[in-house]
């Protein structure tokens, strides 16, 4: 007998050894991650950002354009501010950012209840590391609920026929000593053919399917809290979970990936060994279907709660301030968090506001600073300044347009027809332009500015910068003159990037060739040239 009980608990002792590893690599990894968020919660940081995080906003959409989300680097402000510790907070965090609220009411609301939280940052770190066990995986776990895939009747039988090649394996100890190590080879080989021939079958949903087991089974945990903090979100899951009951007990058995490969080879090897997934996929997916609208919620309701901390994180991070609603646009030494030691300045948009100065001088950033603060005080009621009060409005601008080659349409095409936009759009819109016309000629540019810039400014509010020195006479009724300047000292171009009072008086490109060791020749012509000019 003893022949025997060797080989099955050096089997056994195997198959206890990957339990045993998996289960002392979890336990660490959660101790580090829990240092990890206590240690970064509140702090200037960004958590890795791998493939891709529009899954809500595909289903949702928002009224940002992506030309507005590219001219404010908001995918920047992403990946420099990623507060969130899941997929499913950064798809939150960047559908929200698309998505101005136009609701004053429901801005204060929430801005309220964020306060209540602040000061309970145990709890808050707790459920953003429950959140951790989710992870940035790279599957599209809602893509579940999208497609429905038929699996091959002959592979299911042999997914429930090879989940019992444990079984089989102690069996063969016995019957065949000798060959018992062959065939556990042979059966584990087959086991992982299957389990690869099911990943493909079903496009790789196979681990989705995980993932969407540890979203459901962790929002359950999270449950537990409701009564500390996010009763409305955590109540309505509650309400979720009970309606999909039999999805819940379907994915019951199924194992845990983390999203780190360091730990998860563990699992998958179980995976392997009992096929829990394979076998029980067909039984889910149907419960996909029935429940799609409640899953696609629960998704939303736990990036929701994952965007909201992280939020908080970031205000006491940059030092954020609630912004406040009214009639006017209107702030104080606003910045930009994307630049370290940025120079604050004012908005005032009781006019709109034309915007001078030279070459590099600050008149894009500006423009990118009023808007990126605009967005987060329409989406989560914050601004990185010392007081900013904004009406809710839709966000457009034109800063850093390129030829779309795909659309055969040029810089100036392009911008034009994103300009048309903005003038058919009836809602009232905080516009933000930069260099407008910059691809036509000098005659029709200014004619062409003068004449939008006056319609746009009826019943919008208008940043807009240029080098035309033109636009600030033809549209000083209109438009409030600001500009940027530098000094020129001992042959070096300085900047202080602060916003100024009335128009540009200098130009600095001769100046800039100059610093470039442009030849003498170039320079000098040009400097006769341009007084020639200016006297014409």
């Amino acid at each position: 007998m003893q022949e025997y009980m060797d080989p099955i608990m050096l089997f056994v002792g195997l198959i206890l050894f990957v339990f045993f590893y998996d289960y002392i690599g979890r336990k660490k990894r959660e101790r580090d991650l829990l240092l990890d968020i206590k240690d970064n919660f509140g702090k200037v940081h960004s958590n890795k950002i791998k493939g891709k995080f529009d899954g809500i906003y595909k289903r949702l959409f928002g009224n940002m354009t992506e030309i507005t989300y590219q001219d404010l680097n908001l995918n920047e402000v992403i990946q420099k501010m990623n507060h969130m510790t899941s997929r499913l907070g950064l798809e939150y965090f960047y559908y929200n950012l698309r998505n101005i609220n136009l609701d004053k009411k429901e801005l204060i609301r929430e801005q309220a209840k964020r306060r209540s939280y602040k000061d309970k940052e145990d709890i808050l770190e707790d459920i953003q590391f429950k959140l951790a066990s989710i992870g940035y995986f790279k599957d599209d776990v809602l893509g579940l609920l999208d497609e429905e895939v038929d699996v091959d009747r002959e592979l299911e039988m042999a997914a429930k026929i090879f989940s019992f090649s444990f079984l089989y394996i102690i069996i063969s100890i016995f019957l065949f000593k000798r060959l018992a190590f062959l065939i556990a080879v042979i059966l584990f080989a087959a086991n992982t053919y299957i389990y690869k021939q099911f990943n493909k079958k079903t496009l790789g949903k196979l681990n989705a399917l995980l993932k969407m087991r540890n979203i459901i089974f962790t929002a359950e945990k999270l449950t537990k809290l409701k009564n500390e903090v996010f009763s409305e979100e955590l109540d309505e899951i509650e309400g979720i979970l009970k309606e999909i009951t039999p999805l819940k007990k379907t994915l019951k058995s199924f194992g845990f990936l983390s999203g780190n490969p360091e730990f998860d080879w563990a699992e998958t090897y179980k995976n392997i060994m009992f096929l829990t997934e394979a076998r029980k996929y067909s039984s889910s997916q149907k419960y996909f279907k029935k429940f799609k609208d409640d899953i696609f919620r629960l998704y939303f309701l736990m990036g929701k709660i994952d965007a909201d901390i992280g939020i908080i994180s970031i205000i006491k991070a940059y030092d954020a301030k609630d912004a406040t609603y009214g009639e006017k646009i209107l702030g104080k030494d606003l910045y930009n968090p994307l630049l370290k030691g940025a120079v604050a300045n004012d908005l005032d948009l009781s006019k709109s506001i034309l915007l001078t100065g030279s070459n590099a001088s600050g008149k894009s950033t500006y423009l990118r600073t009023c808007g990126i603060n605009a967005v987060f005080a329409l989406t989560y009621g914050i601004f990185f300044g010392e007081s900013f009060e904004i009406k809710p409005m839709i966000i457009s601008s034109a800063i850093d347009i390129s030829d779309s080659l795909s659309e055969n349409l040029s810089y100036f095409m392009a911008e034009s027809k994103t300009i048309g936009e903005m003038i058919s759009r009836n809602d009232e819109q905080l516009i933000l332009l930069d260099e407008i016309f910059r691809g036509t000629n000098t005659i029709d540019r200014i004619a062409s500015a003068t004449a939008t810039l006056k319609y746009l400014a009826k019943n919008n509010h208008v940043v807009a910068a240029t080098h035309d020195i033109e636009l600030t006479i033809l549209l000083k009724d209109l438009f409030s003159n600001k500009y940027f300047e530098e000094k020129i000292e001992e042959g070096d171009i300085k900047f202080d990037y602060l916003l100024k009072d009335g128009p540009a008086t200098s130009r600095n490109a001769i100046a800039i060739l100059d610093n470039l060791n442009y030849p003498r020749e170039i320079i000098k012509e040009a400097k006769s040239l341009s007084r020639e000019l200016e006297e014409k």
